[in-house]
């Protein structure tokens, strides 16, 4: 048991060391915390919307890229992400992950809770959104895999990363 107890303190020692000197990232020690262990409150506010973007998942995980899709043959990032805020909030989105970005409330990294949305720049005129699942996680459309979820913290993702933005779903009970 001590041994499993020494690696767990090594292995989150050794990412806390990864993402405090990453270039480009700057977290202050609370944040870091707040990253690798996330507080209650935020898990039992989370549990309901977690499940509900979990249960859209099931239906599109690995539907595929396409520009300008709005279906199950194909989605972008953006119809992707107005489609389940739709279908699970009943909250209507604007079309694009550019207008998309001025909606709800800013929101620290550290501060993340399920169903907040995820901005990054992707290319020099580009914005992708993804949606926050919990766990550093996060629910988006990949062009290579399709609707997928991804590490938050993979040095891509960070590198890229703009914004979150939280929009109202406290209150809110997700349709399944």
């Amino acid at each position: 048991m001590t041994d499993v107890r020494r690696f767990n303190k090594v292995k989150s020692s050794f990412l806390v060391l990864i993402v405090a000197f990453w270039p480009g990232i700057a977290f202050s020690d609370s944040s870091l915390d707040s990253l690798l262990n996330p507080p209650a409150a935020e898990q039992s506010y989370s549990n309901e919307i977690q499940n509900a973007l979990l249960a859209h998942y099931s239906n599109w995980a690995g539907t595929r890229h396409k520009l300008g899709g709005t279906g199950t043959n194909g989605v972008d990032c953006s119809s992707f992400i107005q489609t389940l805020f739709q279908d699970k909030f009943q909250l209507r989105l604007p079309r694009s992950s550019r207008e998309q970005m001025t909606m709800g409330e800013r929101v620290d990294l550290s501060d993340l809770r399920s169903g907040d949305l995820l901005f990054f720049r992707t290319g020099p005129t580009r914005r992708h959104v993804g949606v926050y699942v919990g766990n550093n996680q996060f629910m988006h459309v990949s062009t290579r895999a399709g609707v997928e979820i991804a590490k938050l913290l993979s040095p891509y993702w960070q590198r890229h990363f703009i914004t979150a933005r939280r929009v109202g779903l406290a209150g809110i009970t997700p349709s399944n």
